[in-house]
């Protein structure tokens, strides 16, 4: 029986645009402060991580690998992943778009298969703030109903293995943890109300004299045309 592996991104910045026709997804993240940046659930029972789960700082890529007989190796976009993804274009004007400073994150996440879909999706309420002072402007703005999560879906069989690799070749986690003939285990990437400026502030280039600040955990985003 294959296993289910999802992993649940609570975050990030969908770096790709609908014009890039590129064979990957790459996703910005942030470190959070706590012990580890993932929480795994097999079968619904919390497991604990390995003991250097952090997804590391210095803009270091991590490779979302699924090697085995039954890979399929593309990008599947759900129609809900398409239309519920918070875009820039909900929150600013074509003129005032700001772009994503790939550079700007701890580390890049790359997807090169995985089924995406979105999840808790519902409308969310944005502060407005000034670049300059970070003052609030006293003007909210709340989104049509948008993905607070996305999940990326891979069934295992056997023999095959799902990792978040490192560049010097360590993973931050490893299906070769999940004990054999579990049929579902989720792997949920953290988020913190901390990162909030460091999403929609520092790792954006303003136009604008405001930005907007999420009024908890901030939701996936991706660019003004992307989904």
């Amino acid at each position: 029986m294959p296993t289910r592996v999802t992993i649940i991104l609570e975050t990030g910045a969908f770096l790709y645009d609908v014009t890039d026709n590129k064979p990957h997804i790459d996703v910005g993240y942030f470190e959070t402060p706590s012990a580890s940046d993932i929480e795994v659930r097999v079968d619904g029972r919390l497991v604990q991580p390995p003991p250097d789960a952090k997804l590391g700082k210095g803009n270091t890529r991590i490779d979302v690998q699924h090697d085995g007989k039954t890979v399929v190796p593309k990008i599947v976009r759900s129609p809900s992943f398409e239309k519920d993804l918070l875009r820039k274009s909900d929150l600013y004007a074509f003129t005032e778009m700001p772009k994503f400073i790939e550079t700007a994150y701890d580390c890049i996440l790359r997807f090169d298969s995985g089924t995406f879909e979105s999840s808790d999706v519902r409308t969310r309420r944005f502060t407005k703030h000034r670049v300059g002072d970070d003052q609030n402007a006293n003007d909210d703005n709340h989104t049509r109903p948008i993905a607070n999560k996305v999940l990326v879906h891979y069934d295992l069989g056997d023999g095959d293995v799902l990792r978040l690799r490192r560049a010097d070749g360590t993973d931050v986690w490893s299906s070769d943890s999940v004990p054999k003939g579990a049929t579902q285990a989720d792997v949920r990437l953290l988020t913190h109300d901390s990162l909030k400026p460091k999403y929609h502030k520092s790792a954006l280039t303003h136009k604008a004299t405001h930005y907007y600040l999420p009024n908890s955990d901030p939701p996936p985003m991706n660019t003004h045309n992307g989904g």
